[in-house]
């Protein structure tokens, strides 16, 4: 009988193991069945319909609507600088003065000689008169038989000598006046002025450097004593690569924004389309105008141009930040019955902030915008609706 209160005391301790076992198991079991789904705030968008600009988007630098070097038109010492550079200059402001005073001798020659060249066909003129008088006498005398045919002849020649006389005397005349024309025209070209108003970009040459009308070849020439610009209106060249050529028209709407002002938008247009296309980049060059009255944008400046090349009317809209890219997949989550559900997209044109949704969409199902990386297919969500993103700001007006 007492060997076997041992047996029974271990029969006991077991039931109680198993009872204390059994217990945890159905605690920790209550307690995993008690625990709730985690739930996932998101910001979410429903789908818009409007009309969607078609923009093609393209980097290139600012040029001057016109840009010259300034050369001399006659032969000289520069006398006089006006301008330097960094000036801002009027049309026909006077920039260089090349020393004039040889052209003011050759002005008062030319002068000189027309006048004298005027008096001698006044003179001639005289001389004409007096054979004609003299001419007409000895036809009447003749008449009479008082002086031979040779008297009558030779006044006659008299008179037709006076006459060629006078009529290469007056040919004399235009050309000294063209001589004066051409003297007082170097006159005037011995002040350089501003063919058009702008900005003095370059100045190469100073005061006493030797300028030539006609020397163009040595490099100092070539470039010229200045370089003038004018930025009243900027031009740039975009370089459109081929798939985009037929979209592109003269007369297109374009915007640009430069890194210098972040938060101005320019306009201008499409002024011209190269109608050829560049071998080697497979490019074709349009130039596109962009007024500039208050002169902000400068040539050299880099530059963010679109072309406004259409409009896809009524088209459906999500944020192009909704929209996922994973390989060759794209997708977003919308949310439906309180769940993420992700959604396969086919996507168009885009338009900034927005983009456009050809297939995969119905347009009234909600889309996940913010937080959409933190869902999956099937998650719980708390859904909170997002302001529609607000359109670029306008450019401030210019100040001068």
């Amino acid at each position: 009988m007492n060997h076997r209160r041992p047996l029974l005391w271990v029969v006991v301790l077991l039931a109680g193991l198993l009872v204390v076992v059994a217990w945890r198991v159905t605690t920790s079991g209550s307690k995993g069945n008690g625990k709730k789904e985690r739930v996932i705030a998101v910001g979410t968008m429903a789908p818009m319909r409007k009309d969607l600009d078609v923009r093609l988007s393209y980097t290139a630098d600012i040029q001057p609507y016109q840009q010259i070097n300034v050369f001399s038109r006659v032969d000289g010492y520069i006398a006089k600088m006006h301008v330097d550079k960094g000036d801002y200059v009027r049309v026909d402001q006077l920039l260089v003065e090349v020393d004039h005073t040889d052209y003011v001798h050759a002005v008062n020659r030319a002068k000189a000689n027309l006048a004298a060249a005027r008096a001698n066909v006044v003179s001639q003129e005289a001389t004409i008169k007096n054979t004609k008088l003299n001419l007409d006498r000895m036809r009447s005398l003749i008449k009479d038989q008082y002086i031979s045919q040779q008297d009558a002849d030779n006044a006659q020649a008299a008179h037709d000598v006076a006459v060629a006389q006078v009529d290469s005397l007056r040919a004399q005349v235009h050309q000294m006046e063209v001589a004066l024309q051409q003297a007082e025209t170097n006159l005037t070209y011995s002040y350089i002025r501003a063919p058009f108003p702008g900005y003095i970009s370059l100045r190469n040459l100073d005061q006493g450097a030797f300028v030539s009308g006609s020397a163009g070849s040595t490099s100092t020439f070539s470039r010229g004593i200045l370089a003038l610009q004018d930025i009243t209106t900027v031009r740039v060249l975009v370089d459109v690569v081929e798939k985009d050529v037929p979209l592109v028209k003269i007369g297109q709407p374009a915007e640009l924004r430069a890194e210098a002002y972040p938060n101005r938008v320019f306009t201008g247009k499409v002024t011209r389309v190269v109608q050829a296309l560049d071998r080697n980049t497979r490019t074709m060059t349009v130039e596109v105008d962009i007024p500039n009255p208050d002169r902000a944008l400068k040539g050299g400046m880099f530059a963010r141009v679109e072309l406004v090349a259409g409009t896809h009317a009524n088209a459906l809209q999500i944020p192009i930040d909704a929209v996922t890219r994973l390989e060759s997949d794209q997708y977003v989550f919308i949310v439906q019955e309180g769940k993420a559900r992700k959604v396969p997209v086919a996507l168009g044109i885009q338009d900034r902030q927005m983009v456009e949704v050809t297939r995969g969409l119905t347009g009234i199902e909600p889309v996940i915008v913010s937080g959409k990386d933190l869902v999956m297919d099937g998650a719980k969500v708390d859904p909170k609706p997002m302001a529609a993103a607000a359109p670029p700001a306008p450019p401030p007006a210019p100040t001068h």
